[in-house]
């Protein structure tokens, strides 16, 4: 594939204002945000076309819990890890995860909450309990999911990550530590750092909000090394958005147009990666 595109700079903020940002953000969901939730969907749980379930994953530490959506067929399809932003496996990641399965993929969902009990549905708490994830436990937790979506009968073997936010930073840590995966999609998250770009194999696709206070000044330089080392790499900016601008559960950042735009870029990108 030939890779890059359409990029805007941005302005940096160190990591501990970006979570005070995050607390601020949250203070101001509406109180409708659940039934938002169940107002945006797509794709229902009970889609004739799809096959969902719940499956509870075995790791060093415990049951890592997971949502679970394929195709309703035999045939077996490329999997496709789904990472939830930092409000945790909301009813929306659900969803995203469904929508993927209409694609043709294998999708499975981890929550990342899954160490304390669960994402709880409640934005405040959900915030709070999916911040004692560490990254470390958080990227050992990815690569459970994707062993298993390797396992013989799962998938075919080809397999794909969609990171959002916080879990952006999860495929980082995969793609710039050798994992097999075929490729991976960032939705507003940092690019991997710069001083790990040489390794990463994986062709990588970049949504990125055009109003994103968080990860700015890493683009430039991170286009700077994609050049120079030939990292495979589409990077697309969606002018006057925010962070969650593909979510449609919220209603504040929601914006349909670049929502579209991003999402078919996304499916295009996996079947062409894991085609």
């Amino acid at each position: 594939m030939d890779f890059l595109a359409h990029m805007k700079r941005r302005v940096l903020l160190v990591d501990t204002v970006e979570c005070l940002a995050a607390v601020a953000a949250v203070a101001m969901l509406p109180a409708c945000l659940v039934s938002e939730y169940a107002n945006a969907a797509q794709v229902g749980n009970d889609d004739p076309r799809l096959r969902t379930e719940r499956v509870a994953l075995d790791t060093a530490w415990g049951k890592l819990e997971c949502y679970l959506a394929r195709p309703d067929s035999t045939k077996l399809h490329p999997g496709v890890v789904v990472v939830h932003d930092k409000l945790g496996l909301t009813p929306h990641f659900e969803e995203v995860t469904r929508r993927l399965a209409l694609e043709g993929f294998v999708a499975l969902a981890p929550d990342y909450a899954s160490r304390f009990g669960g994402t709880p549905a409640e934005p405040g708490p959900a915030l709070e309990t999916v911040g004692m994830e560490t990254r470390s436990d958080m990227a050992a937790d990815t690569r459970v999911a994707l062993v298993w979506l390797k396992s013989d009968g799962v998938s075919n073997g080809k397999i794909g990550a969609v990171g959002f936010g916080l879990g952006a930073t999860a495929i980082d840590d995969l793609v710039t530590k050798g994992t097999d995966l075929s490729g991976a999609v960032i939705f507003y998250g940092h690019p991997p750092s710069v001083a790990d770009v040489g390794p990463i194999e994986t062709p990588l696709l970049l949504n990125l909000a055009g109003k994103d206070p968080f990860v700015d000044p890493e683009i430039p330089a991170f286009v700077d090394v994609v050049k120079k080392t030939g990292v495979r790499a589409e990077i697309f900016t969606y002018e006057n958005t925010e962070r969650a601008f593909d979510d449609d559960s919220n209603s504040a950042h929601y914006s349909a147009e670049a929502a579209k735009l991003a999402w078919s870029r996304t499916i295009e990108f996996l079947k062409a990666t894991l085609g």
